[in-house]
């Protein structure tokens, strides 16, 4: 044998080796993708030009669906109700969502589908286009935002809840009291905000009306400092209770709301004042 035949032979083993490596490689990289798409917990779909040529058992979990077979050739826009949620047609946006997938290079957006019994549920989608030896497919995975869809309506439910505690608590706390015919008494102890001024407001006028109420005391005694918004409320208070007829008359001012008073500079020539609730109760049964 030459030694050109042997060089030849040597190359050719070298290049034998060098195929069967890459081979080995391939070979393990598709049996890792594979596992990866196989077990994940997430739903995922490869979607070519004909349709969805495969799936995990992941996606047949989340679309109820027994047979593999039944979702071959299939666009997922099949797999969805007549229209998204915004009115538009499955078939017609899932065409542009195609589109924009594939001009971006990832696309991650919201979708209803449908599973195989008819029901719908809410899914994040990405897609990911990539390439695959016969030629260029989508990558798809869903994420069901069922169980997340639920526990935002749940704590919106709880928001609701909590802020309607939040003004049975401070019309429990700020309760009116009828001291003497057509005279009512409301008590500030401790803080009040802007939220629970409103609330006291709504249920003095509501009061006012209720008892036929002349004179209104709003006892400031026990209240601790208020900020302006809220001593704002107060003396807005002075104008809605003249429109039932009634006056208003705020006892007990303390310096610290004096001075707010003055800093706000509003009008206070509907609100009679006094030092004391016992002088405002005093001076309304006189004017009785």
């Amino acid at each position: 044998m030459s030694d050109g035949t042997g060089d030849q032979l040597a190359a050719l083993r070298a290049e034998n080796e060098r195929l069967r490596a890459e081979l080995s490689a391939m070979v393990l990289a598709e049996e890792r993708f594979r596992v990866l798409f196989e077990h994940s917990s997430d739903a995922h779909l490869i979607l070519a030009p004909t349709g969805i040529i495969d799936c995990n058992s992941a996606a047949l979990k989340m679309l109820r669906c027994d047979d593999r077979s039944r979702l071959r050739n299939l666009h997922p826009a099949a797999l969805s109700p007549e229209r998204q949620p915004d009115g538009r047609l499955s078939r017609e946006k899932s065409i542009e969502m195609d589109d924009t997938a594939r001009a971006r290079g990832v696309h991650r957006f919201e979708w209803l589908h449908q599973r195989m019994d008819g029901e719908e549920f809410p899914v994040e989608v990405t897609l990911t286009p990539v390439r695959l030896p016969d030629g260029p497919v989508l990558l798809v995975v869903w994420r069901d935002l069922t169980e997340q869809r639920a526990r935002a309506a749940e704590l919106r439910e709880q928001a609701v809840q909590l802020a309607l505690q939040q003004q049975t608590i401070r019309r429990l706390s700020t309760p009116i009291i009828r001291v003497a015919a057509g005279v009512l008494l409301v008590p500030i102890v401790g803080d009040l905000d802007r939220d629970g001024a409103a609330t006291m407001t709504d249920t003095l006028l509501r009061a006012i009306s209720d008892h036929g109420a002349r004179t209104v005391i709003v006892d400031l005694t026990g209240a601790e400092d208020l900020d302006e918004a809220t001593t704002a409320a107060l003396v807005r208070i002075g104008a809605a209770a003249a429109l039932l007829g009634a006056d208003a008359v705020l006892a007990g001012i303390q310096p610290p709301l004096a001075r707010t008073l003055i800093a706000l500079g509003v009008d206070l020539s509907r609100l009679r004042t006094t030092s004391t609730a016992e002088q405002a109760i005093a001076a309304a049964l006189a004017h009785r």
